[in-house]
């Protein structure tokens, strides 16, 4: 029952965060239409996810909750799309999928949160990645959970 109440004030946390990002960015205007019988070129992502790896060193055989965050910088005038692959078998996740219409300016600004809990795994290393569209551009972030002795990369 631990676990759980642990596991839901992640959850919580993730969401207040997510909500304060949120309300911290103001909507993109909306783009001009296109003129009519010509499509326009594809443009050039106008957002960057931060790169890099977030990493999680955990005990080997014990079940672990946690959280991974995707950082937002620049605008975007369509809904982000989120998701993640690659988490161990059994992994519970709690994640935003949708992100609407903002801007970060050049802040990188915690956007996308993935709440975690994870089974006891063994001893090894656990690639997961996360991917975030806007429908003309994608951009990923690598994520490393990591199973060892003790807590701590």
């Amino acid at each position: 029952m631990r676990s759980v109440s642990r596991f839901l004030k992640y959850t919580l946390a993730a969401a207040a965060g997510l909500a304060l990002s949120l309300a911290l960015s103001t909507s993109a205007a909306p783009a001009a239409p296109a003129a009519p019988g010509h499509a326009p070129p594809p443009a050039a992502a106008t957002w960057d996810l931060g790169g890099g790896e977030q990493r999680l060193c955990i005990p080997a055989g014990e079940p672990w909750t946690s959280y991974f965050v995707g950082f937002i910088a620049g605008s975007w005038s369509t809904p982000l799309t989120a998701e993640v692959d690659g988490f161990p078998a059994g992994t519970e996740t709690s994640m935003t999928t949708t992100v609407p219409p903002g801007d970060n300016g050049d802040s990188y600004i915690g956007t996308v949160w993935i709440g975690v809990r994870l089974p006891p795994l063994a001893f090894g290393e656990y690639p997961a990645e996360l991917t975030v569209t806007d429908g003309t551009s994608t951009q990923t972030m690598r994520i490393l959970i990591k199973a060892q002795e003790a807590w701590g990369c």
